[in-house]
């Protein structure tokens, strides 16, 4: 059975005392029905789990203020607590569970290597070395917010009106919350012991890290929190949950200039520095609706005996007196203007693994606060009843009077120092994991937008772009997804054959044919009518073929009129046996001199020409592999070929996703062929693309140097404004400046300051500034040596590999016997 070691020390003796653990625990069961739990102490309760804020601004901070001014019973708490919890299953469940249809060991072995890389790191500080020193990033963690509140009932039980009240009141604070946008769940008997568990349970291997904290309804839930092996034990100036040590610090002082939204520091350092407290921990705030007549009565009198003392000799002997009056005097205004008086009391819980880090981790947080003016002390000698008081629902009106920690403030003045903020978690689907700058667990995936799922990435040289789209690439494979790379400069060519993707290029020995004609297919229309599939596409075929004619975009108007008839009646004539040879013929045959040049500009493209081998016979070309990597790099010298491969490709790969299976996720990655994109007349064939890719929930990736080159010409303008999704690398300070000044990006002055701050440190971490439609944030790629290994280009990594290979390893094999060898494994 689990015990609780008190340990009491007078003068030269130590008294032990002896309690059974659900003792100091108060909640009994819970009322499916009525929706709350009851307790021992002639209580109810209610909680919420809520959503952080991540942002601030007037109309949130009067909403709160309100949600702080409810008519609440007298000897009512409401606690608010922001804990910092190793608790990640749901999250890594999903982002398996996504998976469920993967068949590619490989893939596989990515995912699970991953969820036990950051499932380790929840009670394990992540913690790297590279030539520039030692990082502690500190434990992965997700933030939960809860918000709990109780309520006196005159006896054992509540009566029927007593339940009819908490009804009205549990309605009230949920609303209350909703309109703050905290987005509240109602927190159940099941989700309740999970989260004690998850309190107080601190050892590595405790059911609830494998799913083994459930509600039982037989038992009361108080025998249902401490595991069986676990201890609390409680000394003069230390106090330990199993093998883990805690600290609980007490506001001495509450901070006495602070402004809404300031509190998100609480969550550590926003900068992307290393002043935070780098340890498991929990910011508690609980909030004593006292009764008001008798406080205002309290106040009033203290406030007058106050200023009787700071106008009378006493001052000269005690000159605090003066500050006491004005600090009353504040107090009396406010209640003057309608808010309610509170007493609240503010504490910090601190969890490690040894005595050393928990001690460090007080100093540092005791330090961090007082930055923000808050005097923070240990609690040494009321350390386990304030442990107690911070628990979710075991607060007690009777701690008020007992442990003198609490202080009487208004409801504006306590607003502010709620802990209800926190960082930004992602987007929602764990497509992709990264960790913040304080190691909360973040979700990525492009599909999370409501709008478009394109995405532009912009990077400089050296700052994680790489394993960024390696990563992209190798999560949404793993899903099921179709994905195609058009790259220059081979840097997916590892990756494409280690996962049995296409590598297409076009060398000299390449016999790929790209003629786009036979690529048209018939198709239905919105009233299911079968029509030709040539009038949507003519745009793009247009784009296309006015491309090979003028690489820099320079056919006329009338040019380009006469050629998209010229296609139309040969398409009529021919169908899917057109070839380009017919459209230069029919151009040449014609008396106008303008017509004729575009014959003779498209002689390059036709079968005498010198690339007329890659689009005047059939199409040969097969995009139906999985993982399709589509190689430029040979074609570097010869721009305008390029720039037409690049355009052909992308349209052939719009008719795989037409045609291809509905319901699948299909992401086409654009990287280091940017430059193509900027000549010509290809604006239309883009948006096009975009708008054919967004019909079919396909998605498509950009990637460029610096966002001032999507704003340098039309395409580039119209990619960004039809990307939802945009993650910024490492910039330049110049480059950011540049962008502020001429509004490019929607941001505020202090997300400009973030973006300056944006880095990448070589073997430790890459940093992306992620900008999507439900938010933005800064999350960080930390991947582990598995996820390293197979990324990684570097010559002396591939040929290690490759010579697994040879001895009949799979790739999977391949990359562990690699990391084994290294030590790494």
């Amino acid at each position: 059975m689990s015990v609780i070691t008190l340990k009491k020390k007078y003068e030269k003796s130590t008294v032990k005392q002896y309690l059974r653990a659900p003792s100091v625990i108060p909640v009994l069961g819970y009322n499916k029905e009525k929706k709350y739990f009851l307790m021992d102490d002639k209580t109810v309760g209610i909680g919420f789990f809520c959503t952080p804020l991540n942002g601030a601004d007037e109309k949130i901070q009067e909403r709160v203020n309100g949600m702080l001014n409810l008519d609440m019973p007298a000897k009512t708490i409401m606690q608010f607590a922001m804990f910092r919890s190793p608790d990640i299953n749901s999250q890594m469940y999903q982002m398996q569970a996504l998976r469920q249809r993967n068949v590619n060991p490989l893939l596989q072995a990515v995912i699970d290597e991953r969820v036990r890389f950051l499932k380790h790191h929840t009670g394990k500080s992540l913690t790297t070395r590279n030539d520039r020193g030692y990082f502690d990033m500190g434990v992965i963690q997700d933030l939960k917010s809860l918000v709990t509140v109780k309520f006196p009932i005159g006896s054992n039980f509540p009566t029927e009106a007593e339940e009819d009240e908490i009804e009205r009141l549990r309605v009230k604070v949920e609303s209350a919350l909703q309109t703050v946008g905290m987005r509240p769940m109602p927190l159940d008997a099941k989700q309740y012991v999970r989260t004690m568990n998850t309190l107080v349970n601190w050892d590595p291997n405790a059911p609830w890290r494998y799913e083994g904290a459930d509600w039982d309804e037989d038992k009361p839930i108080c025998e249902q929190v401490f595991d069986y092996n676990n201890a609390l034990e409680v000394e003069k100036d230390k106090l330990r949950l199993g093998e883990t040590h805690v600290r609980v610090l007490s506001a001495k002082k509450l901070a006495d200039i602070m402004y809404f939204g300031d509190a998100i520091k609480y969550v550590g350092d926003l900068s992307g520095g290393d002043s935070r407290v780098k340890e498991n921990y929990m910011v508690v705030m609980n909030v004593y609706f006292p009764d008001q007549e008798k406080e205002s009565s309290t106040v009033t009198r203290k406030r007058q005996f106050a200023v009787n003392q700071a106008y009378g000799p006493m001052l000269k002997f005690v000159p605090v007196l003066a500050d006491k009056k004005e600090g009353l005097d504040t107090i009396y205004a406010s209640m003057k203007e309608g808010n309610k008086l509170l007493k609240v009391s503010y504490s910090i819980v601190i969890f490690a693994p040894t005595n050393e880090r928990a001690s460090s981790a007080s100093m540092q947080a005791s330090s961090l606060w007082r930055e923000q003016r808050f005097e923070m002390l240990e609690d040494k000698f009321v350390m386990c009843p304030m442990l107690i008081n911070s628990l979710p629902l075991c607060s007690d009106h009777e701690a008020v009077g007992d442990l003198f920690r609490h202080k009487t403030l208004t409801a504006d003045q306590v607003t502010p120092l709620l802990p209800i903020f926190g960082e930004w978690k992602g987007t929602g689907t764990f497509h992709a994991a990264l960790i913040s700058r304080n190691c909360q667990l973040m979700s990525l995936s492009l599909h999370d937008s409501n709008t478009n799922k394109n995405l532009v990435v912009a990077a400089e040289s050296g700052s994680g772009k790489s394993f960024l789209m390696n990563e992209l690439i190798t999560s949404y494979l793993s899903e099921g997804a179709q994905v195609w790379v058009i790259d220059v400069g081979r840097s997916y060519e590892k990756l494409c054959h280690m996962l049995g993707g296409d590598f297409v290029h076009f060398g000299d020995d390449s016999t790929i044919c790209l003629n786009p004609f036979e690529l048209i297919e018939p198709r239905m229309n919105e009233s299911s009518q079968l029509i030709d599939g040539y009038d949507e596409e003519e745009d793009g075929l247009v784009s296309i073929i006015s491309t090979m004619a003028s690489a820099k975009g320079l056919l006329t108007e009338w040019q380009q009129s006469m050629l998209r008839k010229v296609m139309s009646e040969l398409w009529h004539e021919l169908g899917k046996k057109m070839k380009l040879d017919h459209i230069a013929e029919r151009c040449l045959e014609s008396d106008d001199p303008r017509l004729k040049d575009i014959g003779q500009q498209l002689f390059s493209f036709t079968s005498k020409g010198s690339y007329g081998r890659f689009f005047s016979g059939d199409n040969n070309a097969s995009f139906q592999n999985q993982f399709t990597v589509l190689e430029l790099d040979d074609l570097q010298g010869r721009k305008h070929l390029r720039q037409v491969v690049l355009l052909q490709l992308i349209y052939q790969i719009q008719q795989e996703v037409f045609l291809g299976e509905r319901g699948r996720k299909k992401v086409v990655i654009i990287d280091e062929a940017w430059d193509l994109l900027k000549e010509g007349e290809v604006s239309v064939f883009m948006e096009h693309a975009y708008r054919k890719f967004r019909k079919y929930d396909g998605s498509v990736g950009i990637a460029t140097q610096s966002v001032n080159d999507l704003y340098e010409n039309p395409v580039g303008r119209a990619i960004a404004e039809n990307s939802a999704n945009m993650y910024l690398l490492g910039q330049t300070e110049e480059t950011v400046e540049s962008i502020k000044r001429t509004g490019r990006l929607t941001l505020s002055d202090a997300g400009y300051h973030v973006l300056k701050t944006v880095h990448t440190i070589q073997g430790v971490y890459s940093e992306i500034f992620i900008k999507t439609k439900n938010g933005l944030g800064i999350g960080r790629l930390v991947v582990n040596e598995f996820q390293k290994l197979l990324y990684s280009t570097a010559p002396d990594d591939v040929a290690a590999i490759e010579a697994q290979r040879k001895r009949g390893f799979s790739a999977e094999e391949a990359i562990r016997e690699v990391l084994r060898q290294r030590g790494v494994a």
